[in-house]
């Protein structure tokens, strides 16, 4: 067995409990699913399966794992979640002597299905938000999460497969996240559905090596965000499948404010005509709808909010527009 180095780390996903790990990343090069074929390939037989056992046991164990073997170094590393799991594993394979370099930089994220909200695994919003730590929480709410990725190409697609949470549906792209220091960062987002646990989980690897200072933002929302300034009601970006709202371009204003940090209950009648509207302006993006929606925060009474909803461009884009108030906008 010849002894060399790899140079590169390899990102292993291992977001679905009973499913294999699949190689996603090389280094900077991403990696569509690739399974055990792959690193036999690549690898060899003998040192693919001493790696694959290092993954297993560092899964498994949710342990850190340095093994050396015919003078063949394996370092496998966790990256856990915010749910005591392992989300993924960093590989690097070498020769037992050679230098180990500095680990990529991977968070991990979960979305349950249920309750609309994101659970963010350790280190993540350190990484993707440039976020200080004492500002750092483990749950957000869909416009938390979603706020910040300015460019996020394929999200029609991601979208479709967190709202049909179908076994074996998966999703991986780049996006670009806006830091709270102003700086806009390129990151790999690897997402499978994991059905059994009502959840999207997923992964970011940060790419720096893609560069960040060619990257522009969507079009669409740059407009609605610039024209949205000047309206005085909460105007969110809602998917049209689901009824989540992911950003608010606007935030809401009192007594609706807490709704651009927090997801509020909908009653249950009020969840369903709304739900209803969405799938009437996604096959007419024509359509004008008016509802009202009653909605209580944490501690709070319930709230009588107007709404309208509106196909933002194209039905295509499977996403609408979400205007919400509590008296008449153009009153007074």
């Amino acid at each position: 067995m010849t002894a060399r180095a790899t140079g590169d780390w390899l990102l292993l996903e291992t977001l679905v409990d009973d499913l294999p790990p699949t190689v996603v990343a090389e280094g900077a090069l991403t990696r569509q699913w690739a399974g055990p074929v792959w690193l036999h390939r690549r690898f060899g037989k003998q040192r693919a399966e001493l790696a694959l056992a290092a993954v297993r046991r560092c899964r498994a164990e949710q342990v850190s794992v340095r093994e050396v073997v015919d003078g063949q170094l394996v370092v496998a590393e966790p990256v856990r979640c915010a749910f005591d799991g392992v989300h993924g594993v960093q590989l690097w394979i070498g020769d037992a002597e050679a230098p180990v370099p500095p680990r990529r930089r991977v968070g991990a994220w979960d979305w349950a299905a249920d309750s609309e909200l994101a659970y963010h695994g350790p280190g993540l919003e350190e990484l993707i938000f440039a976020r200080d730590p004492a500002e750092v929480k483990v749950v957000r709410t869909p416009p938390d999460a979603f706020g910040r990725m300015v460019g996020f190409d394929g999200r029609v697609e991601y979208f479709a497969m967190a709202t049909a949470l179908e076994p074996g549906g998966c999703w991986q792209g780049v996006v670009d996240m806006l830091g709270d220091d102003d700086v806009l960062r390129g990151f790999q987002m690897v997402a499978r559905a994991a059905p059994r646990v009502c959840r999207v989980s997923g992964l970011m690897h940060a790419l720096p090596e893609h560069g960040w200072e060619t990257t522009v933002s969507d079009p669409e929302l740059a407009m609605l965000r610039a024209v949205s300034q000047r309206v005085d009601v909460g105007v969110g970006v809602i998917t049209l499948s689901s009824a989540i709202i992911y950003e608010w371009v606007v935030e809401p204003p009192p007594p609706l404010a807490p709704w651009a940090v927090e997801r509020p209950i909908i009653d249950a009648g009020d969840l369903a005509a709304l739900r209803a509207a969405c799938a009437r302006v996604a096959r007419d993006p024509g359509v004008i709808e008016r509802l009202t929606l009653r909605v209580r925060f944490a501690g709070g009474e319930w709230i009588l909010a107007m709404a309208e909803l509106v196909s933002l461009a194209t039905a295509a884009s499977g996403h609408g527009l979400l205007r919400v108030w509590t008296e008449d906008p153009e009153a007074g």
